[in-house]
């Protein structure tokens, strides 16, 4: 036998023991060391070699992405691939920009995995159902702070539930849900409540149509935000909606679609009542990567004609609501069970204020750590019974058992919102570097907790 032969007859045992070693440095938190066995267990590893799955997963755990996408995309070629390993190629072809390939590795996990089960449900608590969509959601790429190895995470459109409710007080059960999957079930377990994560219907309105569609086998079932009021809390709706309501501001929001020239597409914008300057955004996005103010028409244009034809497009009134003190100010409060939860007020000198003015703005100014702070420990009095009415009246319309306001007040107090939904993520980013906000972060996930505890409970006394 010559050489070469000799070499390919000892590949598979070269690529088992590396990818042995691999996964037992990755187990000890040496992940240099995880990266070179697993990339010589990659390079000596057949196309039909049984262990592909698990070296593609493992590869994508360390960072080896591109390594990763090829090892799991000839393994998916040899035959079905695990839940884990889909997720991991779903992620990988989207950043590659496989659009299709990524979309069906969605469907099949939502296939093989319909309902996720919890390792060890507890005789004695609550069994949760928490219902999520992937008609228009996607896996994500986060790393393990403890470990360093990176894992898949679902986003888009859903509140998540991570920080709201704890494993050790509930049985918890996620169904994915893509079309009608769940109603080719052959059996359930018994559920005392359903929680509906779907929660930007100007994202996925398919997937709350397919949720809603499955709640109607049990009329009897409590369910923590029903599809049909998350489905009246988009951009436009809330627009009319709350706008009408004493003492809150919420400019006027049209929507558009991009199916012609930019020119005729700012005359209808135009058409429509709104001047300038204005705020324009892609339909369905939470963040402010999408996001413009344009101060006149020819800039109005400009944006129009850079975004893909068939894009669904917002466009808001602005409205300068600057502060005295020379900020723009942003408040978040929670509704959970018909009660307001102050959350966080951010200032910041621009007008698009997100969580990063928490680093940029506020650390280095102690004035606005302190007003936050008042907002805090008692709302009621930072802003006033008139901010205090409106805020309720809100609720009162939208009627969702949990989702959030970010707004901020004009010089008389009025309300003045920016978005009521309950797509907004509760968690303690900041609490580590903001200590006193997080004892109000708490009570949150108290009051959530106690909520569906409280409704499970009922739901076994019937």
């Amino acid at each position: 036998m010559n050489d070469e032969a000799s070499k390919r007859d000892d590949s598979p045992a070269i690529a088992e023991a590396q990818l042995k070693l691999a996964i037992a440095d990755a187990e000890q938190r040496d992940l240099e060391a995880a990266r070179r066995h697993a990339t010589i267990a990659a390079e000596q590893a057949a196309p039909d070699w049984p262990h592909l799955e698990s070296l593609g997963i493992l590869l994508f755990q360390l960072s080896k992405f591109s390594s990763a996408r090829s090892v799991l995309k000839q393994a998916l070629q040899n035959g079905s691939l695990g839940v884990e390993a889909l997720k991991a190629l779903a992620a990988l072809s989207r950043r590659a920009g496989e659009a299709e390939t990524a979309r069906r590795c969605i469907a099949a996990v939502a296939q093989l995995e319909a309902i996720a089960t919890p390792s060890r449900p507890h005789p004695d608590r609550p069994n949760i159902l928490r219902l999520r969509s992937v008609e228009k959601s996607y896996f994500g790429i986060k790393t393990n702070r403890e470990t360093g190895l990176r894992y898949c995470w679902l986003k888009g459109g859903h509140f998540s539930s991570k920080n709201l409710l704890e494993r050790d007080r509930f049985n918890i059960y996620v169904a994915t849900v893509f079309g009608d999957n769940l109603g080719r079930l052959d059996a359930l377990p018994d559920f005392d409540i359903f929680m509906n994560g779907v929660s930007c219907p100007d994202l996925d309105p398919v997937g709350l149509d397919n949720v809603e569609a499955f709640l109607t086998q049990f009329p009897n079932m409590p369910v923590i935000n029903p599809p049909h009021k998350v489905r009246r809390t988009t951009r436009a709706e809330n627009s009319r909606r709350l706008g009408a309501l004493p003492h809150v501001i919420l400019p006027q929001t049209e929507l558009f679609l991009l199916d012609g020239p930019a020119e005729a597409i700012a005359a209808q914008v135009e058409a429509a009542g709104l001047g300038y300057p204005m705020i324009v955004r892609h339909r369905g996005t939470q963040t402010g990567k999408t996001v413009e103010k344009v101060d006149s028409r020819s800039a109005l244009v400009e944006w129009l004609a850079a975004q893909p034809l068939g894009t669904e497009v917002y466009a808001t009134a602005f409205i300068d609501c600057r502060w005295q003190d020379g900020y723009y100010h942003k408040s978040r409060v929670f509704f959970i069970d018909g009660e307001l939860f102050p959350v966080a007020s951010l200032a910041s000198d621009s007008w698009q204020i997100h969580s990063g003015d928490r680093y940029r703005v506020m650390s280095s100014t102690p004035s606005t750590q302190e007003d936050e702070n008042r907002f805090l420990r008692d709302p009621a009095a930072y802003l006033g019974a008139k901010a205090i009415d409106a805020l309720y009246a809100i609720h009162d319309t939208i009627a969702l058992d949990f989702f959030g306001i970010d707004f901020t007040l004009d010089s008389e107090h009025n309300v003045i919102v920016f978005e009521a939904n309950a797509a907004m993520r509760h968690n303690f980013d900041h609490a580590e570097n903001f200590p006193y906000t997080r004892p109000h972060l708490e009570r949150v996930s108290e009051a959530f907790a106690t909520m569906v505890e409280r409704r499970a409970i009922a739901r076994k006394s019937q």
